[in-house]
């Protein structure tokens, strides 16, 4: 039994970590550059090792490719829809919203995503599991031992300074909030008109960018990175600003390099 539950975690550490190829390499096909997907620090998006988890023990006597097709693409929405609420609810963010995409449900999951994750989950299942199961089947069970506790220490250790950063991503968003807001008065539109003219505007757009950067730690600003339409339930104008002052940051250190 603790063999079998082994690997089932380095099954869910390998299925995320093919995840986390597969967000990385659309997020270079759809954005032109590199840029580290998920919401962990490592290269792993828990989401679908749980995803492939899910399939392999609940359809694991499925064997008809259209069944299994349907089946596994309903599956992984639902995980996908489970997990949206509950990290917004949680953390009071949206990681994805996919409300602009056609045959949405709540911007949560829509059907490109179905259909890309039942045929995902059934290539899984039929081809790829099988050759997974029989290479952890081999090892002996201190290989298994060791491979699971380092691997379970790391994410333990990631998952903590993950949390960590969600749980204080809504103050410090709050905090930059507050600042925009006292920024808002006439002395000071005045003054931001007259650097404009004076040519000194872009100075202070790096300014305000940079006092950004030191409100937020570097974990919450990969993940503004890592998730484009990552949104706030509480500060979504705020937000917004942050990966607009942070855009114009990065293009000024690439104009400068």
């Amino acid at each position: 039994m603790v063999a079998f539950i082994e690997q089932l975690f380095l099954w869910w550490l390998f299925y995320g970590f093919v995840g986390w190829v597969w967000e990385t390499c659309l997020g270079v096909a759809t954005r032109g550059r590199f840029v580290e997907r998920g919401v962990l620090i490592g290269p792993l998006c828990p989401i679908y090792g749980f995803g492939a988890i899910i399939v392999i023990l609940t359809l694991r006597d499925v064997t008809n490719p259209l069944a299994l097709f349907l089946s596994s693409g309903v599956l992984a929405c639902l995980l996908e829809y489970v997990t949206s609420s509950f990290v917004e609810k949680a953390f009071h963010v949206r990681l994805w919203d996919y409300t602009n995409r056609p045959f949405n449900v709540n911007g949560r999951i829509y059907l490109n995503g179905f259909l890309a994750f039942g045929f995902g989950a059934s290539v899984v299942k039929l081809a790829v599991q099988p050759m997974v199961a029989g290479l952890t089947g081999s090892w002996t069970p201190t290989t298994l031992h060791v491979a699971t506790a380092c691997a379970a220490g790391l994410l333990v250790a990631d998952a903590s300074i993950t949390i960590a950063g969600l749980t204080s991503f809504d103050r410090r968003l709050a905090r930059i909030n507050d600042g925009i807001a006292k920024a808002k008065s006439t002395r000071i539109a005045a003054i931001d008109e007259r650097l404009e003219r004076s040519g000194h505007g872009p100075e202070s757009v790096a300014d305000a960018a940079e006092r950004i950067r030191r409100t937020l730690t570097w974990q919450q600003r990969r993940l503004i990175r890592a998730f484009p339409g990552m949104t706030s339930t509480r500060h979504g104008h705020t937000l917004k600003s942050v990966r607009e002052a942070l855009a114009r940051k990065a293009q000024r250190l690439t104009k400068d390099r």
